[in-house]
């Protein structure tokens, strides 16, 4: 049975998620999926949605985060054991993102974790995080608890 991911009060962030739910186009049985996100300011859009108005009101030094935690049956082959939490480093944050400004970093790791899938994505609020802002999101990875 799929929970979804936990994050113990963070200060200075901002935190939620929503209930385990049927993954979007199939059925329960198929596939079900949760998100937990947080973020240093108020989280402005949908849990599962690619977080345009957060992302704008980010400030430089700024970041946001989501994890989807998800059971498919079958399983993608695509998806591997990978070590969690993830290491992130600047070198990883890619920017532009597709549908989002060219002023946000953003990095992404997918993984099977003890039989869950994982997706991460982090939100920085310049293309290069600072070594700060890496390690402010790195501390809530490791925070997080996974089902």
């Amino acid at each position: 049975m799929l929970v979804p991911a936990s994050l113990p009060p963070q200060p200075g962030w901002h935190s939620g998620h929503t209930a385990v739910h049927a993954c979007p186009g199939v059925t329960a049985s198929r596939c079900v999926q949760a998100t937990t996100w947080a973020a240093t300011i108020r989280w402005r859009d949908c849990a599962e949605c690619l977080p345009h108005r957060t992302v704008a009101a980010l400030p430089p030094g700024g970041v946001a985060l989501q994890v989807t935690v998800s059971l498919e049956h079958p399983r993608p082959g695509w998806i591997r054991p990978r070590a969690w939490p993830p290491r992130l480093t600047g070198r990883d944050v890619h920017a532009p993102f597709e549908g989002l400004p060219a002023r946000i970093g953003v990095y992404q790791h997918e993984a099977l974790v003890h039989g869950v899938e994982v997706g991460t994505m982090v939100f920085f609020g310049r293309p290069r995080p600072t070594a700060r802002q890496a390690a402010r999101a790195a501390a809530i990875l490791r925070a997080l608890k996974l089902p």
